[in-house]
């Protein structure tokens, strides 16, 4: 889990958070939990590249806020990895926005998409239910 807090740079001209920086604060997320569960020690030689993501807003998110965004593996293939993050209001709970973000596993050497390592694939799968 990360918390994030709403920062006036943050906001678009409604006094909502901009629908852009709502994926900045996914990616955060995304990278916290890779850290958080040692992932990132088994990406050698390996990008994990967005190559989808479907957002759902569900409502605003204003200054000062304090929004709790949770990340779990909802899928392992060879070729991808699909997570969902939840972003909340961390005083109410109430669901700020849903997405599900494809990630697939691109060579650093080559730039060309490929299998997940075998290590990294059973390493991914023991989190899917996290």
């Amino acid at each position: 889990m990360t918390e994030i807090r709403v920062r006036s740079y943050h906001l678009d001209g409604y006094g909502h958070v901009n629908n852009a920086r709502y994926l900045e604060f996914l990616e955060e997320a995304r990278w916290a939990f890779f850290e958080q569960h040692d992932l990132l020690n088994h990406l050698t030689g390996l990008m994990m590249v967005v190559s989808r993501i479907d957002i759902r807003y569900k409502r605003a998110a204003q200054e000062n806020q304090i929004l709790r965004i949770n990340t779990h593996i909802r899928s392992v293939e060879r070729r991808e990895v699909v997570l969902t993050q939840t972003i909340s209001r961390s005083d109410t709970g109430k669901t700020v926005a849903e997405a599900d973000i494809t990630l697939v596993p691109v060579s650093s050497g080559s730039g060309r998409s490929t299998d997940l390592p075998p290590e990294l694939y059973h390493f991914l799968t023991q989190y899917r239910s996290l």
